[in-house]
């Protein structure tokens, strides 16, 4: 057991956790989320589509593996900086007296004149030194350390961190993303999230009230736009949804995902030798006589025609019977018992316009953000308060000439310590002889 935990706080396991988290996020992104299983069967092929849909990499921040890998990165860091504390307070708690003077790190030396009471004075009271309470056999041994507390400025950062996967784990647990696919001037509140099956029901409405499409000459996409209304209760408010423009409403954030055009259809419908026009969409099959329901399955366009197929049934017996409806071609015949229709298709009727929006909550947003606030106030701590001792021994070698030790050491920027210690033993040589 004490072996496991040594080697989930290794700095070695913080590395290649830190490398899959890293290579997790390049798939997340080079790899698009949340479509349908088919999407990465075709775009990627039969192994690698599996692959992708095996990982969950079709939405990777919520997949398991990706939680799982979060909650092992923050339990290293957790045993890490447990593992490290009883050092760090070591040091915290060093004593500056265990040093001898001849060997003080850094350590430079010089002789002054002077009163003693006046250069020890300087010391204490300008310089900030506190008198070591300690015998020696020959001089007074003087201390002084800066920022101290910033040796445990390095766990604010690791505390940071923490902070950070805990709000990433509540958003990857608790919160969703998915679609929305809202028809021109239809309203829902439905999000079908990318790996779940049960939608989630918002406790507001979502209106499109009108798409747009924003071409270049050549008719390639430019800009689509959806211009919405949320219904909350009585509360009404308009937005304008770009890609690169998301909206927040509440603690959801909508972004414009993809869009699509959907043809309404018109059909030349024979029954018993009466022809009449009808309409059909996707969203709406034929109803002919009160007897037959047409549903149109699929359409598309190949080689410059159209092709809709359709499913005929009969709801009174419940037979039913396929059909591919073609443009410019003779009229879909399906010979029913009771009857027979013939299906001729004439022109496109109408085009209307879904927006395809993503639905997007994280609970753990604030928790995050949160985090990166605590870690630029560790960094700071940590770069700009450096913990660093100066040492100072006092030796008297004859009437008012005095031998000076200096040293001390650093946690970083020993060179420029090194120089600040120099810079320090000239201030005290000129200050004395003005005293």
């Amino acid at each position: 057991m004490k072996n496991f935990i040594k080697d989930l706080g290794s700095a070695k396991l913080a590395i290649v956790l830190f490398f899959v988290l890293a290579g997790i996020s390049i798939l997340g992104t080079l790899i698009p989320q949340g479509q349908a299983g088919s999407f990465y069967l075709a775009k990627y092929g039969q192994v690698l589509g599996k692959l992708i849909l095996f990982f969950q990499l079709n939405d990777a921040y919520h997949s398991w593996w990706y939680i799982t890998v979060l909650f092992l990165f923050m339990f290293n860091l957790i045993i890490c900086s447990l593992n490290r504390l009883p050092f760090t307070i070591k040091l915290y708690n060093r004593n500056p007296g265990e040093l001898h003077p001849e060997k003080f790190p850094n350590r430079f030396l010089t002789e002054v004149q002077g009163s003693g009471e006046i250069l020890k004075n300087l010391i204490v009271k300008k310089y900030g030194f506190k008198k070591l309470e300690k015998d020696f056999e020959k001089g007074e041994y003087f201390y002084k350390s800066v920022n101290k507390f910033s040796f445990f400025s390095v766990y604010v950062v690791h505390f940071s961190l923490v902070i950070v996967i805990i709000g990433a784990l509540i958003g990857a647990i608790w919160g969703y993303r998915g679609n929305m696919n809202i028809l021109e001037g239809e309203a829902t509140n439905v999000v079908q999230p990318f790996r779940k099956r049960d939608p989630v029901h918002l406790d507001f409405m979502v209106k499109l009230n009108k798409f747009i499409l924003e071409t270049y000459p050549n008719g390639m996409p430019k800009e689509y736009i959806s211009n919405i209304t949320i219904h909350d209760n009585n509360k009404t408010i308009d937005a304008i949804i770009k890609v690169n423009q998301p909206f927040k409403y509440k603690d959801v954030t909508f972004y414009q995902a993809s869009y699509n055009i959907i043809p309404e259809f018109t059909l030349k419908v024979t029954h018993n030798n009466t022809t009449e026009e009808m309409k059909i969409s996707p969203f709406q099959p034929l109803n002919i006589k009160d007897r037959y329901s047409v549903a149109l399955q699929e359409y598309g366009e190949a080689h410059g025609l159209i092709f809709l197929k359709v499913w005929v049934v009969d709801e009174e017996n419940g037979n039913s019977k396929e059909g591919l409806i073609i443009s410019g071609f003779p009229a879909l015949e399906i010979n029913f018992s009771e009857g027979n229709l013939a299906l001729e298709y004439k022109d496109i009727a109408n085009l209307y316009y879904m927006t395809g929006l993503q639905a997007k909550r994280d609970p753990g947003n604030i928790v995050v953000y949160i985090g990166f606030i605590v870690m630029m106030l560790g960094l700071f701590l940590v770069y700009y308060f450096d913990p660093k001792t100066y040492l100072l021994f006092l030796v008297r070698k004859g009437d008012n000439l005095w031998e000076i030790t200096i040293g001390g050491y650093a946690k970083r920027e020993r060179e420029s310590f090194r120089t600040k210690l120099e810079e320090l033993l000239e201030e005290i040589k000129k200050e004395l002889p003005k005293t």
